[in-house]
């Protein structure tokens, strides 16, 4: 047998291009058939169409027919062409389940089997997930046939975040130049609007990638307050009466970060009643040449109302970068520190409990507590470019309690058309050294009748006051 071939002793000769008319009509296939050769009828006498070829064509039609589901149609001369049709239409060749192999693993069975990736393959799925998961955990990668995991990227080549894919909810995809990009946008690339509170759990046991923080367990929370806000930040547009709330889930060592910016409120929570047990600490700030710029334990950068409160904020950084390392770090925006605790663990020269920037302001209405432990750092409160050191607004009253640390530039650094003043806030001092503080170039600290930390008269300078 030769299928729709015919064989040698039947006339089958092989196309000559020297003699296009014999065989005639007769068109080399690029890839060869299986064990036979690719001849066609010739014109000579020697011919013989045996009723094999004939029912070889017969049943390649029939075939296409039956796998399209539609019968066959004697009065019509488009049966094949019709079947091809409802093919494509169908999308049974390229549709399948992507069927989950583990968090990030997912395989793809199609029919019939490609042969190799190739550029421009488009595919229809429809995620299938293991027993008990309602969405992707995180990055996903792909196997199509057992041709080897290759990523699936959102349109922007990046990778697929947590709950991208659903279970029962088809997408489509197309791959090139070595991975499958989702086509149109996926649900990390749609902000939401956020209407009312939402909470999102951190816990050192958690995790950055498979976590989705609507739970305070090892499984459910983020690892990280960054890898937390880097999920939720861009997902949740701010409306008037939007707020994030981080919850730090259990006691313990956190990883410093940087959130913002934001358009709503966005809260930062440890416990109150136990804020020395949720220490936050510094992390280097690096660019993309990897130089370290910064190090802080938390940067709050353009946030429309940020409070963070009943966490311990620890300076355990060493003094290498040479652009300071902060307790706290506002840059722009408003944040409100209330029962923060400021820890210092280390002598620090570029060192500062608190940094504002960028217009920033900051004010509370409840206690803060700095621990220097007898430890040696720049300053304990800097206000640079325009920033505003609000203090606490009436009726409420609070308490800034400074102990046992010494200033090497000043207690209070007000410079660059800033501000610095206490409002109904009372500064209580224990065992605070170096000057108390240096105020210039437009900047204006407004003593109220309190207490500056340090221990030695500040210094006013060129266009500085203090009132």
């Amino acid at each position: 047998m030769s299928g729709i071939f015919p064989l040698i002793r039947d006339g089958g000769l092989p196309p000559n291009p020297s003699q296009p008319n014999n065989p005639a009509q007769a068109f080399p296939p690029t890839v060869p058939p299986i064990d036979t050769a690719a001849l066609y009828y010739g014109n000579g006498c020697d011919v013989r169409l045996r009723p094999h070829v004939l029912n070889s064509l017969i049943s390649e039609i029939a075939a296409t027919a039956d796998r399209a589901a539609i019968p066959y149609n004697p009065s019509s001369l488009k049966n094949l062409e019709t079947a091809v049709r409802y093919l494509i239409q169908r999308g049974l060749p390229r549709g399948a389940l992507l069927s989950e192999q583990g968090p990030f693993y997912y395989t793809v069975t199609l029919d019939p089997p490609p042969l190799a990736y190739s550029d421009f393959m488009t595919l229809s799925l429809v995620p299938a997930m293991l027993a008990g998961d309602t969405q992707n955990q995180g990055y996903v990668r792909i196997s199509v046939n057992n041709l080897g995991y290759v990523p699936l990227l959102r349109n922007d080549g990046q990778e697929l975040r947590a709950a991208d894919l659903r279970p029962g909810k088809p997408i489509i995809v197309t791959y090139y130049q070595g991975a499958f990009f989702h086509v149109g946008l996926v649900g990390s690339q749609v902000p939401l609007v956020l209407v009312g509170a939402i909470t999102f759990w951190v816990r050192p046991d958690g995790h950055d990638d498979t976590g989705d923080g609507t739970a305070n367990t090892p499984d459910k929370a983020f690892r990280t307050i960054e890898g937390c806000w880097n999920a939720v930040g861009s997902r949740y547009a701010g409306s008037p009466t939007a707020l994030i709330n981080i919850q730090l889930g259990v006691p313990g060592d956190y990883e410093g970060a940087a959130i913002g910016p934001y358009g709503a409120s966005v809260y930062v929570t440890g416990d109150v009643y136990n804020t020395a047990a949720y220490r936050i600490l510094c992390k280097p700030r690096v660019t993309g040449d990897n130089v370290i710029f910064a190090a802080y334990s938390l940067g709050i950068g353009q946030i429309n109302n940020c409070i963070i409160q009943g966490v311990n904020l620890v300076m355990n950084y060493p003094p290498t970068t040479p652009n300071g390392v902060q307790c706290l770090r506002v840059s722009g925006g408003s944040v409100a520190p209330e029962n923060v605790r400021y820890t210092i663990e280390t002598n620090n020269p570029v060192g500062n409990v608190l940094l504002i920037e960028g217009a920033g302001k900051v004010s509370w209405i409840d206690d803060n507590t700095i621990v220097g432990n007898n430890h040696t750092i720049q300053s304990g409160v800097s206000v640079v470019q325009a920033g505003q050191f609000m203090g606490c607004p009436a009726p409420w009253s609070a308490t800034w309690h400074w102990n046992d640390i010494t200033f090497s530039q000043a207690g209070y650094v007000v410079i660059d058309r800033s501000s610095a003043s206490h409002g109904a806030t009372t500064n209580v001092l224990s065992n605070t050294n170096g000057p108390r503080y240096i105020v210039t170039s437009g900047g204006i600290l407004y003593l109220v009748g309190q207490q500056i930390p340090g221990s030695t008269p500040g210094t006013v300078n060129t266009q500085g006051q203090v009132i």
